[in-house]
């Protein structure tokens, strides 16, 4: 989808969310992100807009070399979907993986965000769940 097909509002915060991760932190997380805002963060949790501004600051400090591409955007009545690609490296290797954010905007900001991605590659492993072994 072109981000030219979305709402001004949802524009707006597309450019936003673009030029928080060509440089972010945990300070710039109130660019975006209302701080009674529910979040769910895949192998995170619930939590509030405050307590995310934190866990961000956390989780940026964990991520040597973190790149974060938008790379499609798609809106619906208030709520805005994102697609992205992550590249940092986590436990002394490289990984790549892509997710998904989905924001409820109201008034510019984020009231609601749902970060869904594969979190096993958290993991020292890199990986888990179900394996797919070919016969």
């Amino acid at each position: 989808m072109s981000i030219e097909t979305l709402s001004a509002e949802h524009q707006d915060f597309y450019k936003r969310f673009q030029s928080f991760w060509a440089a972010p932190s945990s300070e710039r997380v109130a660019e975006l992100i209302a701080p009674d805002a529910q979040i769910h963060f895949t192998g995170a949790g619930y939590m509030d807009g405050k307590t995310y501004a934190a866990f961000m600051g956390q989780t940026l400090a964990a991520m040597e070399g973190v790149k974060v591409t938008p790379m499609d955007c798609a809106g619906n009545g208030d709520m805005l979907y994102i697609s992205w690609e992550t590249v940092a490296t986590l436990h002394g290797s490289q990984r790549t993986y892509r997710g998904v954010d989905r924001f409820r905007i109201k008034d510019g900001m984020a009231v609601e965000e749902h970060v869904i991605f594969d979190s096993a590659v958290l993991t020292p492993e890199g990986r888990g769940g179900i394996e797919y072994t070919p016969e």
